[in-house]
């Protein structure tokens, strides 16, 4: 209940600060029933909430960062609107269990593979947990893409700001099968892959010589 409730709020409150300057494109992409990782570039503080209330599903789940968690009533509430934490720049076993659980049971998880915020809305290099999740659950897998939301809530601002947002969701994929004389992909490989996918969303300004390589790469890289 206590979700339904700050969903039903915080779509309320994006409307009344965005209006038509939110705009979200390729909803439909997100499977309605089933197991689904949607993964993203993260440009502002905003990203995964106003990306998960616009999701047609009430099984949303996110991860967040431990620092969020700190604050017992705090640790409660993000509980509480199905959030739970992650401790970043480390392979946190129990975190990764969890997202594991999540998606088995048929729910959707919310991810952003590269950790924290972008500080220029340029992809950055993600880290290998999003990649060891979607080796080991083979799900459908969902990219969205996410411009202007910085400008909404800048570092250091604490009251929102009216910007032009942008969410493009992608179709969804698979991680690429091994092909002859190739072999499974890394946890790191398959994380620089979704990104790639990710990066194919945003405009061409906004992605990095290193992504848009990997974009080309359709296959394993030799074992």
């Amino acid at each position: 209940m206590i979700y339904v409730v700050m969903r039903g709020a915080v779509r309320v409150i994006a409307a009344v600060v965005l209006g038509r300057r939110l705009h979200i494109e390729g909803l439909e992409h997100v499977p309605r029933r089933g197991a689904a990782l949607v993964v993203g570039n993260h440009v502002g503080a905003i990203d995964g909430v106003l990306m998960g209330i616009h999701i047609p599903r009430f099984d949303v789940y996110y991860m967040a960062k431990s620092e969020l968690f700190r604050r017992p009533f705090l640790a409660w509430l993000f509980r509480r609107c199905h959030t739970f934490p992650v401790v970043r720049d480390s392979p946190d076993r129990h975190a990764l269990r969890h997202a594991l659980r999540l998606l088995r049971s048929g729910h959707v998880l919310l991810v952003y593979p590269e950790g924290t915020r972008s500080p220029d809305g340029r992809i950055q290099p993600p880290h290998p947990g999003a990649g060891f999740i979607a080796l080991h659950s083979d799900v459908a897998l969902v990219p969205v893409a996410s411009w202007g939301s910085d400008r909404v809530l800048p570092r250091g601002i604490h009251l929102p700001r009216r910007a032009d947002v942008h969410l493009h969701v992608g179709e969804a994929f698979r991680l690429p099968a091994p092909g002859a004389g190739s072999g499974r992909l890394t946890s790191q490989e398959a994380s620089n892959y979704m990104m790639s996918r990710v990066a194919a969303l945003l405009p061409p300004d906004l992605r990095t010589t290193e992504t848009e390589a990997t974009s080309a790469a359709d296959t394993p890289p030799a074992a």
